[in-house]
This record gives structure tokens, C-alpha cells and sequence, in this order.
């Protein structure tokens, strides 16, 4: 499943950061003493806690860095904080554009605020148009309106029944985007957890939007990972300010 492309992926990352985690904690409150638990320590979920003593925490800067001097190719995105319409793919996206990538977004969410957010209207054609054949992969393509990055909108978008045999289509259209683009970026429900490992290949990358010492939720969707055998992640914590002073217009 994940395979060579991760692990050079992940070694570069770990080279530039220095070490396991990010050299910056990404909060105002002083790291605990080992030898003196707080209160706030102890409260810490198992799961959040083996998270972010095992796995690499990184910048959507330091990801961009990492990815332009390894061969991943796809990023799959899990954003634990999608209900305040934070998407670490939309954030991950633009500035991979900005950093001069040809990249798309594939919203497999199921809902339109990540069109909204982009400036796509509602009534776009998406990935949902696709999967039932009332649209070809050039309809489904919309453009930001604030940077470069290409996108298809979820529009109706569904994995909660999907079928192997779609799952296989859904694999299929994204390598087939993985052909046109240096960098497919996909944001993924958390619901849908349970499907992720069918678009995983040896080019893939799983990042999960959310910062495992302050956001339990992000501990716990590591767990669910682990359970599913995917235990190469990257967390990514969310910006404190959008990208929005760093949007472009071509």
C-alpha cells in the first residue's frame, strides 16, 4: 500500500524538521516536564498521546518543501477540524500551487464548502457527477478563484455505500488526474475512514489536519489509521490565519 515514495517522503521530512516532531509545538503553553506530569498531560487520550510521541508533525510549508525532493504524488487529507471549515487540503493545495506545482483538488467530502470556500458555485459539477456518469473528467475541472490550484468539487459525492467496483473507478480517476497533475491533493471525510485504504498506492502520502497535543480528535483518527494497518502519518496543525494573504491571481 504505502511503499518507497512514503518512506523517502517521511525521511526527507525528517531530515529537514531534525527530528521526530516539529521543532515548533504550534502552541502558546510550555511543554510539561516528563519528570512532572500536569494535570492537562494526564488528561491527554492514549491514542493523542502515542500520536504525537510516534509520528511527524510538519507545517503546510514544511509538507510543500518535503514533497518538491520526494516522489509522492497524491496526498490524501483528513481534517479534524472541517466543522469550522477548516480543510487542510484547501490550504495544502494552494500553496503547493504557489510554490509552482501543477496540482488539483479532488473533494470527496460529500458536501459544497470547500466549493464555497474556493469561489466554485454550488451548482459546479463534481466528483459526484463523475462517479454516475453525467460528466467527463474535463467537466468536473473548475479553477480557484483566488490561486492556480484546480479543483472538482464533491457535488453529491458519496463513499459512505460505495462499492468495491466504485472504489475501483474512484482509484482509477485519480490516477488518472495523478497523470495530468504533479501533485493530486484529495480531502477525505473522516465518516469514510473505513474506505481510505482503496485509493492508497506507493506515491501516496495520509495527512491528517490537526495537531495531536491540542486536537483529541486528531489522536483518535490516528488510532483509527493504525487500525486500518496505516501507520505512516503526517500531521499537519492547522493555521492560525488562512492563505488568504498569500492568494494569487493568474
Amino acid at each position: 500500500m504505502l511503499g518507497q515514495a512514503m518512506a523517502e517522503f517521511g525521511s526527507s521530512l525528517g531530515t529537514m524538521l531534525g527530528r521526530q516532531t516539529s521543532p515548533k509545538e504550534l502552541s502558546a503553553e510550555k511543554a510539561p516536564d516528563p519528570a512532572a506530569p500536569t494535570t492537562e498531560t494526564k488528561r491527554q487520550p492514549a491514542a493523542a498521546a502515542e500520536a504525537s510521541q510516534t509520528q511527524q508533525i510538519a507545517t503546510a510549508s514544511e509538507l510543500v518543501l518535503a514533497i518538491q525532493h520526494s516522489a509522492v504524488r497524491r496526498l490524501v487529507v483528513l481534517s479534524v477540524n472541517a466543522d469550522r471549515d477548516q480543510f487542510g487540503g484547501v490550504e495544502l493545495s494552494r500553496r503547493l500551487a504557489s510554490a509552482g506545482r501543477a496540482t488539483v483538488l479532488v473533494d470527496l467530502t460529500g458536501e459544497d464548502r470547500i466549493a464555497a470556500k474556493m469561489g466554485i458555485t454550488a451548482d459546479s459539477e463534481g466528483y459526484g457527477d463523475l462517479a454516475s456518469g453525467l460528466a467527463t473528467l474535463a467537466e468536473v475541472i473548475h479553477r480557484d478563484h483566488y490561486t492556480r490550484v484546480h479543483v472538482v468539487p464533491s457535488h453529491g459525492a458519496d463513499l459512505s455505500e460505495a462499492s468495491a467496483a466504485d472504489l475501483v473507478r474512484l482509484e482509477n480517476f485519480l490516477s488518472a488526474f495523478g497523470e495530468a497533475y504533479e501533485t493530486v491533493v484529495v480531502e477525505f471525510a473522516l465518516l469514510d475512514i473505513e474506505r481510505l485504504p482503496a485509493i492508497l498506492d506507493e506515491e501516496t502520502a495520509v495527512v491528517v489536519a490537526g495537531n495531536p497535543r491540542t486536537d483529541e480528535l486528531a489522536g483518535d483518527v490516528a488510532a483509527a489509521l493504525r487500525a486500518l494497518g496505516i501507520s505512516d502519518v503526517i500531521f499537519m496543525p492547522n493555521a492560525r490565519r488562512g492563505v488568504a494573504g498569500a492568494r494569487e491571481r493568474a
